[in-house]
């Protein structure tokens, strides 16, 4: 009787009439109902959060440690933050060997490499010390703490100290947008100055020998500084490097000079693909993370990033 009942209904609501009645009727419910949604999503926050990877895995971030990420895995899953450039990243992560995570947070890219891939040795840097107390509890908490070496120090040209600039927050959550940029609209608006621990990667790893095959860097416009100071291990190793590079007045001309000088390919990471682009100085909309490449193809467009991978290893067979 049920089933009959089912079928009557899924026939009537294809009829021409009674879907175009259902559908005009239903229009302005669904868009009510989707603002309130994206509203609830925006003021309802998750302060700590454990989701499942597709791996079947978890991953679990702590009390006060990273409350807006947390709150974006809650409502969307793995891909409700920076879904593009996650995916590109667990790529990665399944091929690589050692990653180096530059501006780690409070490490959501740190443990997810570590958790996508058990054979995956990470090294994380967070300069802002509440933050890098936040990496180290996701870490432990995650049991990844014999995989996952934090320094809480930033990644400069040379080492020493340097100074961050840190704009003040309302919410629980420390800001994120600190940089160590002198000319950052940080810096303009005044932003409270904290002193952190800045290494030149070259000798940190001099003294931690490893094999890099991956990075990412999201450091606040500080990157020139970053691969700067990189410039013999990616030379050496030939990394896949995943980086944000925003808008910026001065063009971002130094970052794109030191990439054409280490001989790298720009891929902009889009929903539809990476494009091969020769600078970063372009309308862009809110897609500002790169790819930086060893090798290239002839393509202006790659759907996946297999063919890359594939002839940085014919490269590095070679040599």
């Amino acid at each position: 009787m049920a089933s009959g009942i089912t079928r009557l209904l899924k026939r009537w609501r294809g009829n021409y009439y009674l879907a175009g009645l259902l559908a005009f009727a239903a229009k302005p419910l669904r868009f009510i109902f989707a603002r309130s949604a994206l509203s609830i999503e925006r003021k309802v926050q998750k302060n700590g959060v454990t989701i499942r990877l597709p791996n079947g895995g978890r991953l679990s971030l702590a009390r006060d440690s990273g409350i807006a990420i947390a709150s974006l895995l809650f409502w969307h899953g793995l891909d409700g933050y920076e879904p593009e450039t996650s995916r590109t990243l667990r790529f990665f992560f399944e091929r690589a060997g050692t990653f180096v995570d530059v501006g780690a947070n409070c490490g959501l890219y740190s443990l997810l490499g570590a958790l996508w891939n058990p054979g995956l040795d990470v090294v994380a840097f967070e300069p802002v010390p509440r933050i890098f107390s936040s990496l180290k509890r996701n870490v432990l908490l995650n049991g990844l703490e014999s995989r996952v070496h934090c320094e809480n120090a930033a990644l400069s040209s040379r080492s020493g100290t340097a100074n961050l600039f840190l704009p003040r927050s309302d919410e629980l959550d420390v800001e994120s947008t600190g940089t160590l940029a002198a000319e950052s609209w940080q810096s303009r608006k005044g932003a409270p100055i904290v002193q952190v621990a800045a290494l030149r990667f070259d000798e940190y790893e001099a003294g931690r020998p490893m094999r890099v095959d991956l990075i990412k860097i999201d450091v606040g416009d500080f990157e020139a500084d970053v691969l700067d100071g990189m410039q013999r291990v990616i030379s050496r190793d030939r990394p896949f490097i995943v980086c944000e590079v925003l808008p910026r007045s001065h063009r971002n001309e130094r970052t794109c000079a030191i990439v054409e000088a280490l001989r790298y390919q720009i891929y902009w990471i889009t929903p539809t693909g990476y494009i091969k682009v020769s600078k970063f100085d372009f309308a862009r909309g809110s897609f500002t993370d790169f790819v930086l490449s060893p090798v290239s193809t002839a393509d202006v467009v790659l759907d996946n990033l297999s063919v890359l991978w594939d002839l940085r290893s014919r490269a590095a067979q070679a040599d």
